[in-house]
């Protein structure tokens, strides 16, 4: 291999954040101790696939990470097409689950390509900021044309259907507005508008599934043994867990079947009966220097494409985390949104990954203030 290129990899890899690695590597080892001991009683095939994907996923870490960012905002055009398309072929030719068409069978792997569409939307949305707004205040007429940007590709996801990912667009959307000096004016009247706006959105824009979702969220105990189980059972298990936990492997509500989806979206639920509340503060705490170390590369990054997709990926871990664990434990509604690094699915993580491939790629090829 030439010395020029060794040198150069060499280089690269010397700025890999290890701080953030170790970080993710803390996150995943927990992922993958619960995902064995909530699927224990059914199956260990879980357990080892997780791990497969996890080889997939860093591997696509390190690629990703030795690739210069700016290119993503070189092609914006070209992964803004793509993107387009990718959702309309999953409306035509996607898997139906659940009443949901979001998935692609693609022989061996299923993937949701809606996830993947979040970050090819930040990086087209930071370019097309970064190239018609740098520097300059945003009023309604910018707020206006900026939302025709992300507006094919919220229908596309929220007509799946996808709601947690649809309002993940939104925040993006807001957080990346926002941070490109958008007027407080604006700010006000649309926080204003969507207080208006829930009610109606609530009565004529969801399906009856989102609004039972909505209603159990308000009042479990009405229907304890139908819609309102799963939180119902979410909140046993976490009480039960106590301070100390129960210990590894003595899940009761996940085992006995009482917990659905205890590997996938509910898996904090069985976090949080293991670990209890000293093992449920760690894991939070783990998310929260995690994030802070994404906020810290963009703050300290002057390119403003760099900045702006740090945060927008920093947006959608905020997000998974903040809904995944609220609606566990019955602060927030019902969701598909996985808890990224700890949920099990090939999908989320192989995402999860290449959004922290990305962040590194940021930290690696950037000039810093």
């Amino acid at each position: 291999m030439n010395n020029g290129i060794i040198k150069r990899i060499v280089k690269k890899a010397s700025k890999i954040n290890y701080l953030l690695l170790l970080n993710v590597f803390l996150i995943f080892a927990l992922s993958l101790s619960t995902i064995y001991s909530a699927t224990l009683s059914k199956t260990s095939s879980f357990f080892k696939k997780e791990i497969i994907w996890f080889v997939v996923a860093f591997s696509i870490f390190v690629f990703v990470s030795f690739i210069d960012y700016k290119k993503y905002a070189k092609y914006s055009a070209y992964i803004y097409l793509f993107n387009i398309l990718m959702l309309i072929s999953v409306l035509i030719i996607g898997t139906k689950r659940l009443g949901a068409r979001r998935w692609l069978d693609l022989g061996p792997i299923t993937i949701q390509p809606s996830e993947f569409a979040k970050l090819f939307l930040i990086f087209t949305f930071a370019n097309f900021l970064v190239t018609n707004y740098d520097d300059k205040y945003m009023g309604f007429k910018s707020m206006f044309f900026s939302f025709l940007h992300i507006f094919p590709i919220f229908v596309l996801i929220a007509i799946e259907p996808d709601l947690g990912t649809s309002l993940v667009i939104i925040l993006i959307y807001g957080v990346l507005l926002f941070l490109n000096k958008l007027e407080w004016k604006c700010i006000i009247s649309v926080l204003g508008s969507i207080v208006i706006f829930i009610p109606f959105a609530y009565k004529f824009l969801l399906k009856e599934y989102q609004r039972d979702r909505v209603n159990t969220f308000l009042n479990p105990e009405s229907d304890a043994l139908g819609t309102g189980w799963n939180i119902t059972q979410s909140k046993i298990a976490i009480g039960s867990g106590q301070i100390y936990g129960k210990g590894f492997l003595n899940n009761t509500q996940g085992k006995l079947r009482f917990l659905p989806e205890s590997h996938t979206d509910f898996i904090g639920s069985v976090f949080f009966e293991e670990r209890g509340f000293i093992g449920g503060t760690i894991l939070i705490l783990l998310y929260l220097l995690l994030l802070a170390q994404i906020i810290y590369i963009a703050d300290t990054t002057e390119d403003k494409f760099g900045k702006y997709v740090c945060y927008g990926i920093a947006t959608i871990f905020f997000f998974h985390i903040f809904v995944n664990l609220g609606m566990i434990m019955g602060i927030m509604p019902v969701t598909g949104l996985p808890l990224l690094l700890m949920s099990y699915g090939g999908s989320s993580l192989v995402f999860s990954f290449l959004m922290l491939g990305v962040v590194q790629s940021v930290k690696t090829h950037r000039s810093t203030k």
